[in-house]
């Protein structure tokens, strides 16, 4: 990928690519309570995958898997994903579409 300001090529991760893919999304067609939905669920599912990582990695770290304490931040994790899972598909299934769309308009 080309860097605008200073045109020197640097390597993206898959991570910073697919962030950039996504904050590329047009949600003008959005209402408002699609938005404060979209807004609340994203926040909800980002914490919870954080505060279940960071209670996994802790209880690695100091040799127990899962503390009793952290039964919460790994439910919170499981939540985070379900409703994260089932975005990413459709993502992939608007991708597909789109790419075929594209080849039969060309």
């Amino acid at each position: 990928m080309t860097d605008m300001n200073t045109e020197t090529n640097h390597p993206d991760n898959s991570l910073t690519v697919f962030r950039g893919l996504i904050a590329d999304l047009d949600l003008s067609d959005f209402t408002d309570p699609q938005l404060y939905d979209l807004g609340a669920v994203a926040s909800e599912s980002a914490e919870g995958l954080c505060h279940g990582l960071l209670c996994l990695s802790e209880g690695l770290e100091n040799s127990e898997l899962l503390p009793p304490e952290g039964v919460s931040q790994v439910s919170a994790y499981l939540k985070a994903s379900a409703h994260l899972l089932p975005a990413l598909f459709e993502l992939s299934e608007k991708a597909g579409i789109a790419l075929v769309r594209n080849k039969t308009q060309a």
